[in-house]
């Protein structure tokens, strides 16, 4: 038997905040993608992008778009609204460089323990620009992490629909390891593409079978620069 996971790429804390990135300018994003979603207060995989937004006459235009009728969230919020999709990708413009961020935050009970940029702290600000003490690998930064003795990744991805560019900034916010080993390509490949950056947000699953002989399989997101989609090749979920 197969165990799907929630990933923990794509969903920090609750699916509705947005976390502020020190140093990111632009306005707040009028909606968030997700792979992950909520049922009975406890974050569940989904099977396509969600999108959640606070602005009505953006989740009509998403829902015109994609066919599909938005809805108001399970936990009652008359403020948040949510159009899942059927699509498992979508065509995106990202503005220059500035449209990937990246920094690692540790969380404890009473709240964030430490953010840095894997190098030096951004926060608190005291400790700003001091030496962090992370390891300079990420391979070695994920097994701190995974020992609860580390940060983990938090990468911010600002974008427009490639189809609904009039709608605004969307954005992916991710702890996926896979993406934090991506995004120096990714914003390489920014700083040399004329702008905006046609692109390609996608997600993909990921399996792999535990020491205990358990296959668990995850969502996680996948961004890239430069890239146009064949219609055919856009999946929809079942």
């Amino acid at each position: 038997m197969t165990h799907l996971l929630q990933s923990s790429g794509s969903d920090l804390e609750s699916p509705e905040e947005t976390p502020d990135f020190p140093g990111v300018s632009g306005s707040r994003p009028v909606g968030r993608f997700s792979v992950a979603g909520r049922q009975g207060g406890r974050p569940i995989a989904v099977s396509a992008w969600r999108v959640t937004t606070e602005d009505r006459a953006v989740a009509e235009a998403l829902g015109e778009l994609l066919g599909d009728v938005p809805q108001l969230l399970e936990t009652g919020d008359e403020h948040v609204l949510e159009v899942q999709t059927r699509c498992d990708r979508f065509h995106i413009l990202l503005e220059d460089s500035g449209a990937v961020s990246f920094r690692m935050v540790m969380r404890g009970s009473r709240g964030t323990l430490h953010i840095c940029d894997g190098t030096r702290f951004l926060e608190p600000s005291r400790a700003r620009g001091s030496l962090c003490g992370c390891p300079a690998g990420l391979a070695d930064r994920k097994a701190a992490a995974q020992a609860g003795r580390g940060p983990m990744p938090e990468a911010l991805i600002r974008f427009r629909l490639a189809d609904l560019p009039e709608l605004g900034v969307f954005c992916l916010v991710s702890s996926s390891w896979e993406l934090a080993a991506e995004l120096p390509e990714v914003a390489a490949a920014l700083e040399v593409a004329a702008t905006p950056a046609l692109g390609v947000l996608r997600y993909e699953l990921v399996g792999f079978t535990t020491r205990s002989g358990i296959a668990v399989s995850f969502r996680r997101p996948v961004v890239e620069v430069g890239r146009a989609l064949d219609q055919d090749s856009v999946q929809l979920a079942a």
